[in-house]
């Protein structure tokens, strides 16, 4: 029989016995191996005659990051019956390490392998396979209020529909929605209303959302705060649950008309069920902020709609719009980092204020240091550089270790993408500014600009060193495992590069503060 092997495919999860557990996150790593017969993919060089196996990556990332379970028997198990949902594979052998478990001798890992197959399909251990089969039909509300809102929306759709499983069957027009209940000052939300057919629980879907939403640079702090990305599940298969990770229905979304109207031009006949059942067109008419919505386009989905309402004083770039990493609790206020007049980010500054609002383009800026101080530092930078007008912070990666050699010491590093109205060379003058206002430790780089291509001493975007640094590659692929430098996957180069051994990841939760 043929075989697929998938191997160290990381993510981290709360599953353990112990209480503790239950609350922290923690690293899983799984190995697969598909059996599966391969001649036909072999001679039509067709994927349809394969298994997507980038599919089933996803896939075993979203059950490791979903429903929390005791023993990690019960995890292989979940993702074998999840992996032989795939008509091509007949068989599975399926590897969950756990590097980081609670034992109190020194140990190098802890793993269980499972084995399973279609002719086991009345075992127990197909529990998963049979779930995974069903098809659930889900509404997933959205909404942001900060950076170029309706970009953010539209790529969100797209990282839904790539979910593994998932199918976005639907998108209603876009809404303005005043920020009707928050500060004076708000800026204005945008809305929309998708409904998705998945093979995911409700617990796996939630997880790809919110993966997805910090993807795009949310950070979830309360309910009653500006925001790149909200991504809610408001409806499952109109199923009920009082879970309090995850109400279903969304409980308050027989109150919210900006859930409401979307929804009920999506699906005229679209009921609501729970404690506040009800047609969705009775419920928008109910509602007290009906008031405070309208249609502003229903064609947003297409490269290239405009949208006229949007305006750089909607989505403002004042001290109350920035992002919620600057969370007054763990990083410093945007006042703690004056940059000095006539510098090159300044200037920069001043001169992406004065643009009468170019195209904002996606950046990806990588962050090192030797100081121990470094996490301290890139949190600096990351909200000196949201700050700079025409700026805003879609992506944070986790934080790396690095080790050096030939007796240079060990560093730290980051990868931030931002949506930017700069041009590459100012950009780059302004991340040099930076990164001297805060430490002669702090080394920050353009890697990569959308759409520009430069070869000169002082602008070479791509940047060239980049493909062969995995202390770059390494974060960029965790922030974005789709990513791209060039024409090359950042997963292809990261698997080639020299240094692969010398990276490990710290924390995906560091930018929160005080987490090391």
């Amino acid at each position: 029989m043929d075989q697929i092997r998938l191997t160290g495919i990381r993510a981290t999860g709360k599953h353990g016995v112990l209480d503790f557990e239950h609350e922290r996150a923690q690293t899983f790593v799984v190995d697969a191996t598909l059996f599966l017969d391969l001649a036909a993919a072999g001679r039509s060089d067709d994927l349809n005659d394969t298994v997507d196996y980038g599919a089933i990556a996803k896939g075993i990332v979203a059950i490791i990051e979903g429903e929390h379970v005791d023993l990690i028997e019960k995890l292989a198990n979940r993702i074998a019956g999840m992996i032989l949902g795939f008509p091509a594979v007949c068989r599975t052998q399926v590897t969950v390490h756990k590097p980081n478990a609670p034992i109190t001798v020194p140990f190098d890992d802890v793993s269980v392998t499972v084995e399973r197959s279609r002719e086991t399909v009345d075992s127990p251990s197909r529990e998963r396979s049979s779930e995974h089969g069903q098809v659930h039909h889900a509404i997933i509300a959205m909404g942001g209020n900060q950076g170029d809102v309706t970009a953010t929306l539209r790529d969100a759709v797209r990282c839904i529909d790539g979910l593994p499983s998932t199918q976005v069957t639907g998108v209603s027009p876009l809404y303005r929605t005043d920020a009707w209940g928050m500060p004076e000052g708000t800026a204005e939300f945008r809305n929309a209303v998708v409904s998705v057919d998945t093979r995911l629980s409700a617990a796996e879907l939630l997880a790809g959302l919110q993966r997805i939403e910090a993807s795009h640079g949310r950070v979830r702090t309360d309910h009653w705060t500006s925001r790149t990305l909200d991504l809610d599940i408001i409806d499952f298969d109109g199923q009920e649950s009082a879970d309090p990770d995850l109400t279903l229905p969304h409980p308050r979304a027989w109150q919210r008309a900006f859930v409401l109207g979307p929804w009920l031009a999506l699906e005229p006949d679209a009921e609501l069920g729970g404690a506040h059942a009800g047609s969705v067109a009775q419920l928008l008419h109910e509602t007290s902020d009906r008031d405070h919505i309208d249609e502003i386009a229903d064609d947003w989905m297409v490269a290239g709609a405009q949208d006229p309402i949007v305006r750089d004083s909607d989505i403002g770039t004042s001290a109350d719009d920035v992002d919620a990493i600057d969370d007054a609790d763990s990083v410093e206020s945007i006042d703690s980092i004056e940059l000095p007049e006539g510098t090159a980010a300044s200037k920069a500054a001043a001169a992406a204020a004065a643009k009468p609002g170019p195209a904002s383009r996606r950046a990806v800026i990588s962050l090192d240091s030797v100081s121990t101080d470094a996490e301290h530092q890139f949190r600096q930078a990351i909200v000196a550089i949201d700050a700079l007008p025409g700026n805003q912070v879609e992506g944070i990666s986790p934080l790396y270790h690095v080790s050096q050699v030939d007796d240079y010491p060990d560093k730290m590093a980051a990868v931030m993408q931002i949506s930017t109205r700069m041009d590459a060379r100012e950009l780059i003058g302004a991340l040099e500014s930076v990164s001297s206002s805060i430490s002669d430790d702090l080394d920050l780089d353009l890697v990569d600009m959308e759409g520009v291509v430069r070869n000169e001493p002082d602008c070479m975007v791509p940047w060239p060193a980049a493909r062969e640094h995995a202390a770059v590659l390494a974060p960029w692929f965790d922030m974005d495992p789709d990513a791209k430098l060039g024409r090359d996957p950042v997963a292809f180069l990261l698997a080639m590069a020299p240094d692969a051994a010398q990276v490990g990841m710290l924390t995906d939760n560091w930018i929160i503060g005080d987490t090391l």
